[in-house]
């Protein structure tokens, strides 16, 4: 009795065992099989698989390898191609013979979105809705996006996350991609898959990554061309990194002053975007006004037009690398201008750069082949009008810069200052320049720079500096360095003309009237090294106040100053002694 009942466990062992194999052999072939009527069921589509199946028990899950899910017809490019389609299974299904695939984990998906030259979407199972939710997880899938219509594509790779499918039509995605070989976290939510090919669907997307955030809340459609439209807002702390992510090609080391922000609504053809009664904030310039990115050719192109109360012009000027009375060598950021095309317009109620400030201002730029072109005009105190016109050839070798600058009955200090480092004169009159230089750093551009210049001055001080006493000084000794003088020397005007040849400042006939003193100068300063070697002659009620010209020569910060005597440098007592020998003078 005892043996029978071993007997017997022992076939229910085997027959159990045999069963377990079975199931193993078995289940993968009736879960292809089933997997393919539901699909045709619930999606009028074909699933196959053409790799082998197998039983995962580990959780326990039926695993296809290089799984298919078709397109709307025979022939059409599959919708979905799945290096492994993972889907878990209880014990009770494997016996029932049958899976559940509302929770499914697709590896290295590619995943074609695809609408035909007659307008139909790859996307559309027209007639066909999801009895139950669907949730499917994406591991490494690639998004590829084609329209026949008018040849549009797009292509989103590296996405891992959840994508969740309603019984509404919806769907809602949360995970991450890499887009422009920056990783992105991603948060969307569709209403309606059939009506983007159709009237469009209400969508919500949120982006962010450490280089920026961007959310759009509006409609997205496919019925003529992908096209967003509706309110989108985008932030970044790192602009020039936030510009390559959504494929503007500036160079690694081009950088952006930042705080970047911009909320407006959106409105995209394709890859042609743009941003309508925006406001815009970058750093501390303020503005509101319209922007469109056209990306759809090899070089992008921006149009933007802007209305701002005060446009700072400090964070467009690119570092130089220049350090204390060094000229900066740092290569210039030209080969920006190279990838971008544009076109910009930024009417501001005022303008700043540096201590430089205007009042009504009109800014007008145009980008095209590496070649910028661009014009400022602005009032400034009242009557004064200030108008540059800079050029910028980047496609030349080296790149080569022309500027026209006119500065009309307008205050010449600050502005003289941020040109030229001369902050010591005072003054309301005309500064002209028209000049022209190349190079590809800032110490490059100075030592090639020529052209003209022009200064006229009229009511204005020479600070610091009390050039009647500077010419009763050196009567006596040799000077180093300028003598301060807190009250300056005022002057009714100041004129003259230079000319400029590879860096070098040429005047001949600079004039400056005093009361009771005129003052002619000539001689060169030379912009590259710093340095100055100039002749200055000065009279008083018509009589000289020295009997030669006074020479400053030697760096422009601290020059020797001494009489044009020969040789007093080398012999200051015999220099001296000659002087005195010379015709008398007054005050002697």
């Amino acid at each position: 009795m005892h043996d029978r009942r071993l007997v017997a466990g022992g076939a229910a062992i085997a027959l159990g065992v045999l069963a377990i194999i079975a199931l193993v052999i078995m289940a993968p072939r009736w879960s292809v099989a089933g997997l393919d009527a539901l699909a045709q069921q619930k999606l009028g589509r074909t699933v196959s698989v053409r790799g082998s199946t197998h039983l995962d028990f580990s959780p326990l899950s039926i695993r296809l390898e290089d799984a298919v899910l078709s397109g709307p017809e025979s022939g059409d490019d599959s919708f979905v191609v799945a290096r492994s389609a993972v889907i878990p299974v209880t014990l009770g299904e494997l016996l029932g013979g049958r899976a559940d695939p509302s929770i499914i984990a697709l590896s290295e998906p590619e995943v074609a979105l695809l609408i035909d030259e007659r307008g139909r979407a790859n996307w559309d199972f027209p007639g066909f809705t999801l009895g139950q939710p669907m949730r499917v997880t994406l591991e490494q899938a690639s998004f590829r996006y084609f329209d026949e219509r008018n040849s549009q594509s797009m292509a989103l790779g590296h996405v891992d996350g959840v994508l969740d499918l309603r019984t509404d039509g919806g769907a809602a995605f949360s995970g991450t991609a890499v887009i422009n070989d920056r990783l992105v976290k991603i948060d969307a939510d569709l209403k309606s898959l059939a009506r983007v090919n159709a009237d469009g669907s209400p969508l919500e997307l949120a982006l962010s990554s450490n280089d920026g955030a961007g959310n759009f809340s509006g409609r997205l459609s496919t019925a003529r061309v992908l096209s967003l439209d509706g309110p989108v807002s985008l932030a970044s702390d790192t602009p020039a990194a936030a510009l390559r992510l959504i494929g503007l090609p500036l160079p690694p080391d081009a950088e952006v002053t930042g705080p970047l922000a911009i909320d407006g609504a959106l409105d995209s053809a394709g890859r042609a975007y743009s941003i309508r009664n925006a406001t815009f904030s970058l750093g501390a310039f303020r503005a509101v006004g319209d922007f469109a990115a056209d990306l759809r050719n090899d070089v992008p192109k921006l149009q933007v037009s802007l209305n701002a109360d005060t446009l700072w012009l400090d964070g467009l000027v690119p570092a130089s690398g220049a350090k204390g009375s060094d000229w900066g060598r740092a290569k210039l950021p030209f080969a920006v201008l190279r990838n971008i095309d544009a076109d910009l317009r930024i009417q501001a109620r005022s303008l700043a750069y540096a201590n430089v400030t205007a009042d009504a201002a009109d800014i007008s730029a145009t980008l095209k082949d590496g070649k910028l072109n661009a014009q400022i005009q602005a009032q400034r105190d009242g009557s004064g009008t200030l108008d540059v016109s800079l050029g910028l050839d980047t496609g030349s070798a080296p790149p080569s810069v022309s500027l026209n600058l006119q500065a009309m009955n307008s205050p010449l200090q600050p502005l003289l200052g941020a040109l030229t480092g001369v902050r010591g004169l005072t003054g309301k009159g005309d500064l002209t320049a028209d000049l022209s230089a190349s190079g590809t750093t800032q110490e490059e551009l100075l030592g090639t720079l020529k052209g003209t210049a022009g200064i006229g001055v009229a009511n204005g001080r020479i600070a610091g500096v009390d050039l009647a006493l500077l010419f009763q000084a050196v009567k006596q000794k040799i000077l180093e360095g300028w003598p301060q003088a807190p009250e300056g020397t005022p002057f009714d005007n100041l004129n003259g003309d230079a000319t400029i040849a590879d860096g070098i400042v040429t005047f001949r006939d600079l004039n400056l009237e005093a009361p009771a003193l005129s003052i002619r100068l000539e001689g060169i300063v030379d912009l590259l090294r710093q340095g100055i070697d100039v002749s200055a002659s000065a009279t008083t009620n018509g009589q000289p106040l020295l009997a030669v010209p006074v020479i400053a020569r030697g760096l422009w910060g601290s020059p020797k100053i001494f009489p044009d005597v020969p040789d007093i440098l080398a012999n200051p007592e015999g220099g001296f002694a000659r002087l005195q020998d010379l015709s008398p003078l007054q005050g002697n």
